[in-house]
């Protein structure tokens, strides 16, 4: 480790945070997109300590629940932090670092046998893409699932499921302001736990995800829902870009909608209707 001088303040405090900020953005999203109220954008923070844990004011989880069902019911606006006794799925508990993993898991044995692949290197070659916290040395002490705007110190991963559209609108401002391509990581498998909060913790990028048979079995997501998730550092900038690029990517019915949702929350969006990929 580099030398720490006592005296000296490295930097901006690790947890600054500007909620009332970040309720502007989230709204601002919502409203530019379409995203349902009742499908709130939700926060994922991960702690490592008993201390930052203990100290956290929401109440853990009573029982046992898969993380997914976790990040369902912040969606509805419950709000939960929990440790490896309170989950049921150990997907979900390998993905986030709350416990290490087996032979059974890792040869890939565990998931040649629910038939979704062909021949056990095959199954093996799927398990070692899933990203997952377990095989980085650090070990996670728990986690709170939330909703986004209720969080009052930074959160590490932001996720919001979405459709289609929407998630093609999140791409795009995504991109807006310097133009990389994500690489997604999508296989169909751990989607909530790996692809959308595992790897974008991970990978410091967007990643999508088409959901997995688990997820969909287990919160019963309507069958056009997918999901985005993104670091919490990435949210600001892919929210101006969602915004920046409504003139050139939305037709002019979509603006009109997106003009009395902003019009509704005492907001003005100046649109031109007529620029579109529609226009003559």
């Amino acid at each position: 480790m580099p030398y720490k001088h006592p005296k000296i303040s490295y930097g901006l405090p690790a947890d600054s945070h500007n909620s009332e900020l970040t309720s502007e953005y989230i709204e601002d999203l919502q409203m530019a997109i379409g995203i349902k109220e009742n499908r709130r954008i939700v926060g994922v923070r991960f702690f490592f300590n008993k201390e930052d844990y203990d100290a956290c004011p929401d109440p853990q989880v009573s029982g046992k629940l898969a993380y997914c069902v976790m990040v369902k019911k912040a969606c509805e606006g419950k709000s939960y932090k929990s440790r490896l006794q309170n989950h049921n799925c150990d997907g979900g508990t390998t993905a986030l670092g709350l416990e290490k993993s087996n032979n059974s898991i890792e040869s890939g044995e565990e998931y040649f046998s629910y038939n979704l692949y062909g021949n056990r290197g095959a199954a093996r070659r799927m398990r070692q893409s899933v990203d997952s916290l377990h095989r980085l040395e650090a070990d996670t002490y728990g986690i709170l699932v939330k909703p986004l705007n209720e969080f009052i110190s930074a959160p590490d991963v932001v996720i919001c499921l979405v459709n289609p559209y929407q998630a093609m609108r999140i791409v795009q401002g995504y991109v807006y302001h310097d133009g990389r391509k994500p690489n997604f990581n999508i296989g169909g498998m751990q989607a909530l736990c790996s692809e959308i909060t595992a790897t974008p913790y991970i990978t410091g990028e967007l990643n999508l995800s088409v959901l997995c048979p688990s997820t969909r079995m287990l919160c019963r997501w309507d069958d056009d829902i997918m999901a985005a998730g993104l670091p919490f550092d990435k949210f600001f900038p892919t929210v101006e870009g969602v915004i920046a690029t409504i003139n050139t990517t939305d037709l002019k019915k979509y603006k009109e909608e997106i003009i009395k949702r902003f019009a509704a929350r005492g907001k003005e969006l100046s649109l031109t209707l007529n620029e579109d990929y529609s226009a003559d």
